[in-house]
């Protein structure tokens, strides 16, 4: 059964991917908590600028972004994913369609 708090985790996080380019998404679940941790890119296909967006129940934050250095968002990101794996909790990269760019969507 889908608890309250994984339906409002899912959709805060699909709030902030749709207003992106596109993103690349972790879920991250402790008993029955899940946080979601997102590197998203403003623009589709370009590494820079990009931000690293933390969903928990008490809220969204954006601890990392980068204006100019590549690679830094998603250091950031799975630097976090391997803390969180650390205190126990279990993360999975989520397969979207945002995860790729437009180029790549349909090709299958």
């Amino acid at each position: 059964m889908i608890s309250m708090k994984t339906i409002t985790l899912a959709a805060c996080a699909t709030a902030v991917m749709a207003s992106s380019a596109w993103a690349d998404t972790y879920v991250c679940k402790h008993g029955d908590k899940e946080r979601v941790i997102s590197v998203v890119y403003e623009k589709e296909g370009q590494p820079v600028p990009c931000k690293v967006v933390y969903i928990k129940d008490t809220g969204t934050e954006t601890p990392w972004n980068a204006q100019n250095q590549a690679g830094y968002c998603e250091e950031k990101a799975a630097a976090f994913v391997e803390k969180q794996r650390g205190w126990g909790w279990t993360c999975e990269k989520q397969d979207t369609a945002m995860d790729k760019p437009a180029a790549d969507q349909g090709a299958m």
